[in-house]
C-alpha cells in the first residue's frame, strides 16, 4: 500500500518561488506576483503574471499540522502535476536568505 512520506531534496528557492502556488483554506496565491484568489484545483498558471505553477505549499499545515497527510493526499489526487513542498520550510529559507542579504549591505 502506498503512503505519503516526507523527504528532503535540494532546491533553488528563488526558482521555487517563481513557480509556487500557496494554498489557503479555499483559494491559492501566486508566490511570484502575490495574485490572490486563484483556483488551486484548476489553474495551471497565474492569471496575472502567467507563471506556470510547478510547486504547491499549504499555509494550513502550519496551523493544523495534524492534517498534513490528508492535505497531501487531496493535493496529490487533484493536482498530481504539482510537487508539494512544506510551506514552513519555504518561509524559513526565504526569510534566512533575506536576512543574510540585508546584513551583507
Amino acid at each position: 500500500m502506498n503512503q505519503f512520506l516526507r523527504s528532503w531534496q535540494k532546491f533553488d528557492v528563488t526558482e521555487v518561488g517563481k513557480h509556487l502556488m500557496i494554498l489557503g483554506d479555499s483559494n491559492g496565491d501566486c508566490a511570484s506576483c502575490r495574485e490572490l484568489g486563484i483556483n488551486p484545483w484548476k489553474a495551471k498558471e497565474c492569471p496575472q503574471c502567467h507563471t506556470a505553477f510547478q510547486f504547491i505549499a499549504s499555509r494550513r499545515l502550519v496551523e493544523h499540522p495534524g492534517e498534513r497527510f490528508s492535505v497531501a493526499h487531496r493535493v496529490h489526487e487533484a493536482r498530481p502535476d504539482l510537487q508539494m513542498i512544506d510551506y514552513d520550510d519555504y518561509q524559513k529559507t526565504v526569510g534566512a536568505d533575506k536576512a543574510r542579504d540585508f546584513f551583507k549591505t
